[in-house]
């Protein structure tokens, strides 16, 4: 027989997850940071066995998250993204190694200075794109090159978090376990690209003999088994649920039956996970506040620029080019994941996340007004009306 307090404490959750981003929301507080307040009061409301309720789920919301990062693309968009390799490497430079060198000066700790310099490095997906969408800038010249660079973001994060895997798996780092990590990319994504012809057969099948009431079941199983196995082997969850997700037809019926089948699991998924970060983790902010400190100049300053230089290397005008910088300092999902490898970073990545998800909230907001002000239109020139007679 179930156990009735499973059922409370289940329900309570999902509760506490609907009034926090409801209130929340009503003063602009994204979704994301709303999950995670709401990890911190239930800390105080919640007894630790919630956590084992809900396991799957957090299991569960990387390998979908990636997943649905990995449909949006195929291996030839991929191959084809030229134009963005220059401000997307520069993104990576001015934000991961800056955060990379002055944590390892303060540490001496090389792991955790490589997880601190991938909490600082991306911007948060989830966040710039709900902004994005809220308030109808999606048709602004810099939305095509922020999204851009959130697509190098999640690839280079993706290498990122396949490194970090095989090296939390042996328990410390050394360079062998990084280029360990990296070959084993390189490795995955030719396997998979040779098996895209084999797979595009398979969902052809699939979508001539299987009911559609059966495919979400078949995927979501071959997706945790497949993730599961890699993770047996020291491979990256994330990276195999990303490939699944490539080699997915675009223009299958199966593809369009995982987007409204499994779109919401996924978000359920996000919103335990983002609890669960807070929730679980020792934030006992026993660190060095000048780190904390310094970090937080260098995450917000160093993103404003590389952004803004990117945009201009991308061929944007000056306006347009602060506007982009101004709305993509905010930190978020990916931070919290790389925060997840190694607990001694967790108080400073959930404050690290707190506070350019507050900030990049309000400066994506400014953003039009400030960059107004800074370049002006000018005036066109040509002669005077002629005064009416």
């Amino acid at each position: 027989m179930h156990n009735p307090q499973d059922l409370i404490l289940a329900g309570g959750v999902f509760l506490l997850l609907f009034f926090s981003a409801l209130f929340l929301s009503r003063i602009k507080v994204p979704y994301i940071l709303s999950f995670m307040l709401a990890g911190l009061l239930g800390k105080l409301l919640l007894p630790p066995r919630a956590e084992d309720i809900l396991i799957l789920f957090e299991y569960a919301a990387v390998i979908l998250l990636f997943f649905f990062i990995g449909l949006e693309y195929s291996f030839e968009r991929l191959i084809n993204m030229k134009r963005l390799i220059k401000p997307g490497l520069l993104d990576l430079f001015l934000n991961f190694f800056p955060a990379f060198i002055l944590s390892y000066l303060f540490t001496k700790n090389l792991l955790f200075s490589l997880v601190i310099g991938a909490v600082v490095y991306p911007s948060s997906t989830a966040i710039t794109a709900k902004l994005l969408m809220d308030y109808k800038r999606l048709v602004n010249p810099e939305a095509e090159l922020l999204i851009g660079i959130l697509i190098f973001e999640d690839l280079v994060s993706i290498i990122l978090i396949s490194a970090l895997t095989g090296i939390t798996l042996k328990g410390e780092a050394d360079t062998l376990s990084l280029l360990r990590g990296i070959l084993a990319v390189v490795l995955l994504f030719a396997l998979f690209y040779l098996a895209k012809g084999l797979s595009q057969r398979a969902f052809d099948y699939m979508d001539r003999k299987i009911s559609e009431d059966l495919i979400p079941f078949f995927v979501l199983g071959f997706l945790l088994l497949s993730s599961g196995i890699s993770l047996s082997f020291g491979l990256s969850d994330a990276l195999i649920a990303f490939l699944l997700g490539v080699i997915v037809p675009e223009g299958s019926k199966t593809f369009e039956i995982i987007e409204r089948s499994l779109s919401d699991l996924r978000e359920l998924s996000i919103g335990v996970f983002f609890f669960m970060f807070t929730f679980h983790a020792k934030l006992n902010f026993d660190f060095n506040w000048w780190l904390l400190f310094l970090l937080l100049i260098l995450s917000i300053s160093l993103k404003l620029l590389s952004t803004y230089w990117g945009a201009i290397l991308y061929g944007l005008g000056k306006r347009a080019s602060m506007r982009a910088s101004l709305s993509f300092i905010q930190r978020g999902e990916f931070s919290v994941i790389f925060a997840s490898f190694y607990e001694p970073t967790q108080s400073m990545a959930f404050l690290l996340v707190i506070i350019t998800a507050s900030l990049g909230s309000f400066s994506f907001l400014s953003a039009p007004k400030l960059s107004q002000r800074f370049f002006p239109k000018r005036e066109k020139k040509g002669s005077l009306p002629t005064p009416p007679s």
